[in-house]
């Protein structure tokens, strides 16, 4: 499968999921960052009334993981935002360099709010939980693709994270109901 016959495939799946949203591919922000992907494209997701922003990676996948699979990478926000789909494809970047594959678990410190004033400076790697399993995997003839969350934590999260484990973390902003495209939210540790 080509980068662009992923990115249709990545275009399908997304738009057979959030049926009657608007939907559109674009090529990411220039901005200086690394390129390991000729083809990444984005799939946006035009929010409505109470429903964000939904960027999606389209082509980090192209390298299937040890495990077979290849990754996309999703992140929600509450308005449009080039920001956020510039640190998408930063992350699928970084994704595609065989030295930094990012797994489930994962916490990636960004190195400055994940919005402009944001109190999130990292991002984790989570299951695409607000949208369940049939978003979460994607498969062709020619290929596997795991779709997982990029959430926005804290750096406090972040540590608590490293130190407790993910799930324990899950447990907590699940329990404290944080809106996670809220980027003003406080830490729930």
């Amino acid at each position: 499968m080509s980068g662009s016959s992923l990115g249709d495939a990545v275009h399908a799946h997304v738009s057979a999921h959030f049926s009657g949203r608007e939907i559109e591919r674009l090529r990411p922000p220039d901005g200086g960052m690394v390129e390991n992907i000729a083809e990444l494209e984005l799939v946006r997701v035009r929010g409505r009334e109470r429903s964000p922003f939904v960027y999606v990676s389209a082509g980090a996948a192209a390298e299937p993981m040890e495990e077979g699979f290849g990754v996309e990478f999703f992140l929600l926000a509450r308005d449009d935002s080039p920001d956020a789909q510039r640190l998408l494809a930063m992350v699928a970047h970084l994704h595609a360099d065989p030295r930094y594959p990012l797994s489930l678990g994962q916490v990636l410190e960004i190195g400055h709010p994940w919005l402009p004033g944001a109190s999130c400076d990292h991002l984790l790697v989570m299951l695409p939980g607000p949208f369940g399993d049939d978003f979460e995997w994607l498969s062709t003839t020619e290929r596997t693709v795991r779709f997982v969350w990029l959430l926005p934590i804290t750096a406090d999260e972040a540590a608590f994270v490293r130190a407790s484990g993910f799930g324990a973390l899950q447990e907590k902003l699940g329990v404290a109901g944080v809106d996670p495209v809220d980027p003003a939210r406080g830490s729930v540790v």
